[in-house]
């Protein structure tokens, strides 16, 4: 039995393996005006129409999971017929417009070379975690319509930064300690959302101690009080930071949850 199980896991092992190599020797890397670079993994080539999505990785604006909240999740959209990206912005350092300026850039470049790519230029969404959930959402509801995400997915986002919800670290690593109180406002981004925020999948545990929950249901909210698409899964555990993790309880039902609402969006 013990044979068994070592061999499996050797096989499993084998799988991944391969897999990142394969992932990793397609990947495109393409370095933004500003210096942030867009990792970017093209969409299948067949006769399908297919979207993109820009992965937005967390790290409280201090640092970012580029695997668990990046690279991992490359084959499951490319898989899904989605050209997949991993934005690989600046970090602030206390200088609040360098996350947004490079995710700006991040969405023009995809729909620029979206026919290269083999997506729908209309059709380019963005997934953040954690504080790369408040740079997603901030795109979401602070651009112009030509930049603006066509879809948003966020997991255990931060989206305020009003004292009584946000993340102290990102807050301050974003606007500084001190930030003053109309700051925080601006980046406050359940305070803008509006009848042209894009359709809206959010996921969240309620037992996360990190990121308030009431992050995601403030926004979630304001969605549905300006009548926009949105959908909310408050899994019963699991904390924060789980993205890609295989060990979260409820692995294999977000997933499955995240693909249909792929496929109905």
């Amino acid at each position: 039995m013990k044979k068994v199980i070592f061999y499996t896991l050797i096989v499993i092992l084998t799988i991944i393996i391969v897999g990142v190599i394969v992932v990793e020797t397609s990947i495109i890397r393409v370095q933004l005006p500003h210096g942030a670079v867009l990792h970017v993994l093209p969409a299948p080539r067949d006769d399908h129409k297919h979207g993109a999505v820009i992965l937005c990785p967390g790290g409280g604006y201090r640092y970012q999971e580029k695997w668990n909240e990046g690279y991992l999740w490359f084959p499951f959209f490319h898989s899904r017929g989605f050209a997949v990206a991993m934005l690989e912005y600046r970090l602030p350092n206390h200088n609040h417009q360098i996350p947004m300026t490079d995710g700006i850039e991040a969405v023009q470049l995809m729909r620029t070379r979206a026919g290269e790519w083999g997506f729908d230029k209309n059709d380019v969404g963005v997934m953040g975690f954690s504080a790369g959930g408040h740079l997603a959402s901030s795109l979401m509801v602070n651009v112009r319509d030509s930049v603006r995400p066509d879809f948003g997915i966020l997991f255990y986002p931060v989206i305020s930064m009003r004292k009584e919800l946000a993340h102290k670290g990102s807050h301050d690593f974003l606007l500084g300690e001190n930030a003053s109180e109309q700051l925080e406002k601006i980046y406050s981004n359940e305070l803008h959302v509006t009848d042209q925020t894009p359709p809206t999948y959010i996921a969240v545990s309620k037992d996360d101690e990190k990121v308030n929950p009431q992050n995601s249901i403030r926004f979630y909210d304001e969605m549905n009080a300006k009548r926009r698409p949105v959908m909310l899964h408050v899994y019963p555990s699991g904390g924060h930071g789980w993205g890609y993790k295989s060990s979260f309880p409820y692995h294999k039902q977000m997933l499955s949850d995240l693909e249909n609402w792929l496929c109905n969006r």
